[in-house]
Formats: structure tokens, C-alpha cells, sequence
């Protein structure tokens, strides 16, 4: 046989063959990525639902683009954060001279970090320690650096509407706002000077929040402004006023609206008439959420439906963080019975949900999460406040026994506050 011939002949058979091979392969890709064939290697096998079996136009999918999706997003708020003496002292390092609180923020930074919205009542003000020293009770000063502890903590807006507004003055109200907000912490409830609106609006992954604050009083020292001042730079409860940012929140087109109102009696574990009455007027204008500080213990919580919508009340959260507790209230002629609740705080957990097709927003999946402030000495002689979530550290080696009994009582009682009516 001529030598070319044979040599096409052998080409012709490699070529047969590679064709075998490519068509071999090309079947499996098929099968596999289910191209004229079924997932069979899947592990999760098709439904007969999943099958399409009529135009697509037709009958669209879940996973159809021009479907919009929900929209979810978490907020966590919380109570009153407060720094006393022994909390100031304990962070002050003599051979830098300097402050650092973040060690008392180590255990809940995970839980903010997380949410989408964080949220806090900043009791007191940084004015600096040019005019004021750094003190507590009864005119909380605290350096710059507890703003840096609560930044890195995950906190997104401080409440600034409270009692202790006015402690260290004009001055002091200004300088407040100014280092939080240079920290990149929105403020809302105190101003430096006449605001475009009294109300703070929050763009949170497409839902438009609205957050307003408002205080009862501030401790007597309303005399220490003008009017004027007083009108523009402090949210003092005020019907008509918290009336007009309702409005504005609602011509804004608010998602949600949040009232955080500092009102109550201290101590008292049971809200005041005068705090449902207002809670009535707000839920009833249009206010979603309610949280309530000041009484530096829990109060109890309560959902409403009204017009069809789930509102949520907490009329007080108690204290986030603080030196609150039984040694030191007892100085103060409030028995241990009373002081005990003061070491106890809660972070209130909320789901808000946005309707992707309709819009229509839910507030659902309210939970809590029990706080206890452990106070104790460190290795090198000074003084801690750390604030524990209670059910992660319960059972912890990090807590000594002593603590966890304390934790147990705290528990305790903060579920039986914290029951939703």
C-alpha cells in the first residue's frame, strides 16, 4: 500500500477518535450543568415545582429581576451610658497620661458591630478640662476618649436629650455635639445652634428612619440659658413641638419613626401615668417605636396595635453602662432592695422589613438581649466596669462565681421586666 495513503488512513483514524473524545466530554459538561439533562450530581435534586413547563412570561419565577426584593434591617438601641468617677479613674493610664474605656465595651462590640442601626442615650458631656474637671453626679464630665470606646463599639447615633444636657453649660452642649459628631456619631435631641429640623433622618439600606428625642427636664438648670437658647438647643417634652416633627418625619416619608424619650422616675421599676399618656399621643400621631431611658432601671415593655400596625414601647431600657449599682447608691439613702435593679440594662433587638413590591414596612421579631455591669478590680490594682451580655457569659470563665450569682438575679428580674404585654 502506497506509503501517503497509509499514512491519511492513521490521520483519519486519530481524528475518529479525538471526535469520540471531545463528543465524550462535551456529554458529561452537559449532564453535570444540567444542559439537556438532569443535575443528577446535585445532591439537591429538582422539584417538580422547579420545572418550567410553559413561557417563562407567563409564569415568572421568584427569581424574576423585575421582582423586588424585601428589604430587611436591624436596629439595636439601648439605655443610658454614664461615666462616674471610678469608671474615669479606671481608665487613666499615669505613665501615658491618657484614657482608654474600651475594655468596657469588649463584651457587646460583636452585638453592635452587626446591626444595621446602633443606638444609645449619651448621658453627661465631653466639655474638655479647661472649666470643668473630669467628674460624675451631679455634673457628669468625661474625657474625649469615652467617644472613641463607644465608636469602636459600633454605635451610630447618641441621644443627647437628657437631664445632664446642661451639665457643664452652653459651652458644654456645643463642645459635646462637636467631638461626637467628629467621631462620625450622629447626635440627635441637643443643637449648637437653630436647627433645619430637630428630627434626624437615616437612609438605612433603602428605609428612611426617623429618630426624635426629647427630654423632661435638666435638673433645674434650664435658668443657665436664654429662652432662646433654651427653645433651639435642648428638646424639652413638648407636645406641639414633638407634634410638628411627627409632621415633618411623616413629609419626609419616614419608613420608621423612633422616639427616644428621657422621662419617668428614677428608680421607679413601673412607668408613670404620665409616660403612657404621652406614649398614647405618640403611637396614636404616628411614632413606631418608643424607647425610654432615665430611670436607670428596666421598666416593663409593651407591643400596641393600632390601625393595623405593630408599635413597640420600652419605657425604659435601664442603664447601659454606669457605677450605678448596690455599694454605691447606699451613700445616696437608696436601699439595696432598689439600687440592685441599677446594674441591669437591656439592648432591645429589632427587625424592620420593607416590602420590596408594596412597600409596606413591618416591624416584627422583637427580642432583648439582659446586660449586667460586672465592676471589679484589675491585675494591676485599678477598677473595671465592663458591661456583659448575661447569657454569653453566664456559665464563663471569665466571670467569677460571685458575679454569676449576681448575673442570675439580674436575669431574673429582667425577664420578668421585660415580658411583652
Amino acid at each position: 500500500m502506497n506509503r501517503k495513503i497509509r499514512r491519511r488512513k492513521k490521520r483519519i483514524r486519530l481524528l475518529s477518535i479525538g471526535l469520540v473524545i471531545i463528543l465524550g466530554i462535551a456529554a458529561t459538561y452537559m449532564a453535570v450543568e444540567g444542559i439537556g439533562g438532569n443535575k443528577e450530581k446535585n445532591n439537591d435534586p429538582v422539584e417538580p415545582a422547579d420545572v418550567v413547563t410553559s413561557n417563562p412570561k407567563e409564569e415568572p419565577s421568584t427569581s424574576d429581576p423585575q421582582v423586588k426584593p424585601d428589604i430587611e434591617i436591624n436596629i439595636k438601641a439601648t439605655g443610658d451610658i454614664m461615666f462616674h468617677p471610678s469608671q474615669i479613674d479606671g481608665a487613666y493610664d499615669p505613665r501615658t497620661g491618657t484614657y482608654d474605656f474600651h475594655n468596657s465595651f469588649k463584651a457587646v462590640k460583636n452585638i453592635f458591630t452587626y446591626a444595621d442601626l446602633a443606638i444609645a442615650n449619651f448621658e453627661g458631656t465631653t466639655a474638655g478640662d479647661s472649666v470643668y474637671s473630669y467628674q460624675g453626679y451631679p455634673l457628669f464630665n468625661a474625657p474625649d476618649e469615652v467617644l472613641d470606646a463607644i465608636k469602636e463599639a459600633g454605635f451610630d447615633v447618641l441621644v443627647t436629650a437628657n437631664n445632664h444636657s446642661l451639665d457643664t453649660r452652653k459651652a458644654g452642649i456645643i463642645r459635646t455635639i462637636e467631638q461626637i459628631q467628629a467621631r462620625g456619631i450622629d447626635t440627635v435631641g441637643t443643637y449648637k445652634e437653630k436647627p433645619e429640623t430637630r428630627v434626624l433622618m437615616k437612609d438605612v439600606k433603602g428605609i428612611k428612619i426617623a429618630i426624635m428625642s426629647y427630654t423632661e427636664m435638666v435638673n433645674g438648670l434650664e435658668s443657665v440659658l436664654s429662652p432662646q437658647d433654651l427653645d433651639v438647643m435642648i428638646n424639652i417634652i413638648d407636645e406641639t413641638k414633638i407634634k410638628e416633627d411627627i409632621a415633618y418625619a411623616k413629609e419626609q416619608k419616614a419608613d420608621v419613626i423612633i422616639a427616644y424619650m428621657h422621662w419617668g422616675n428614677e428608680y421607679a421599676r413601673v412607668q408613670n401615668e404620665r409616660q403612657e399618656m404621652l406614649a398614647d399621643m405618640l403611637l396614636n400621631e404616628g411614632v413606631d417605636i418608643i424607647l425610654g431611658s432615665h430611670p436607670h432601671v428596666i421598666q416593663p415593655a409593651k407591643l400596641y396595635e393600632i390601625d393595623g400596625k405593630t408599635k413597640y414601647v420600652a419605657y425604659s431600657m435601664g442603664n447601659f453602662l454606669s457605677n450605678q449599682r448596690e455599694e454605691t447608691l447606699a451613700p445616696y439613702g437608696i436601699s439595696k432592695e432598689i439600687s440592685k435593679y441599677t446594674e441591669d440594662g437591656v439592648i432591645v433587638d429589632i427587625e424592620i422589613v420593607k416590602n420590596g413590591e408594596t412597600g409596606e414596612i413591618s416591624v416584627k421579631n422583637i427580642r432583648y438581649i439582659p446586660l449586667w455591669v460586672y465592676k471589679g478590680n484589675t491585675a494591676d490594682g485599678g477598677v473595671e466596669h465592663v458591661v456583659y451580655p448575661i447569657m454569653e457569659y453566664i456559665e464563663s470563665r471569665d466571670v467569677d462565681d460571685n458575679s454569676k450569682l449576681r448575673m442570675q438575679r439580674s436575669l431574673n428580674d429582667t425577664t420578668a421586666q421585660m415580658q411583652i404585654d
